[in-house]
């Protein structure tokens, strides 16, 4: 709700119009666009995720679900509100949060003391940023086909966009997540290493993107 407002004055601002998605499995959450028949519509998702703590309360990574790389990533239509290639950017807003253990499940109140309602959130932080800066090399998930984000309990990596697809550019992000594990049958890949040797083996040229890849991962 916070975010749909905020769109909403970006587009008025920018003369452009905000077009939510129908259904909650469609991708993405808001499309800004001049018009149907734009061919630079801007794609916003909102992802959420919370902190998860280790024994000693020091934070463990988290990550983000960032859509299927086995639907639209694939043939460009499939619960998609445009076809994908009709994007010319793709943007998350990503809240980060700690569960809060003092709001239970069931709990009632009087009406009277609606104000002393515990919110089942706390220290709230968040970013926007474009979808495959922020994008790890691993499914965000176990038991469905989603992109993960950069696995981190850094904040700034998400603010600034590390990832590192970021040094290696949104064409790889694309190819690789359009391709990733198993594709029509095919065992591929599902580690950005792997990709290279996989590209390799079809005869293509990717010294240039191991060498941004190494930079990268002397950083992170």
């Amino acid at each position: 709700m916070i975010c749909y407002n905020i769109l909403q004055e970006i587009a008025d601002e920018n003369g452009l119009l905000l077009y939510p998605a129908k259904t909650q499995t469609t991708y993405p959450d808001f499309t800004l666009m001049k018009s149907e028949d734009d061919k630079n519509k801007i794609a916003v998702d909102v992802k959420t995720t919370y902190r998860r703590f280790l024994k000693d309360g020091v934070p463990s990574g988290y990550v983000f679900t960032l859509g299927s790389y086995a639907s639209y990533m694939r043939d460009g239509r499939k619960n998609i509100t445009f076809p994908y290639s009709e994007y010319a950017k793709h943007y998350v807003i990503g809240f980060v949060y700690t569960r809060n253990e003092y709001s239970a499940e069931g709990e009632m109140f009087d009406i009277r003391d609606l104000a002393a309602v515990p919110a089942p959130y706390k220290d709230v932080e968040f970013f926007v940023q474009e979808k495959y800066k922020i994008s790890g090399d691993k499914a965000g998930s176990g038991n469905t086909e989603n992109i993960g984000s950069f696995r981190t309990n850094n904040m700034d990596i998400l603010i600034n966009g590390e990832g590192p697809f970021s040094n290696l550019g949104v064409e790889i992000y694309e190819n690789y997540w359009s391709g990733y594990k198993r594709y029509r049958g095919e065992k591929t890949y599902d580690s950005l290493d792997g990709y290279f040797d996989f590209l390799e083996k079809t005869g293509t040229d990717v010294n240039y993107y191991k060498k941004l890849y190494e930079i990268w991962k002397e950083t992170h």
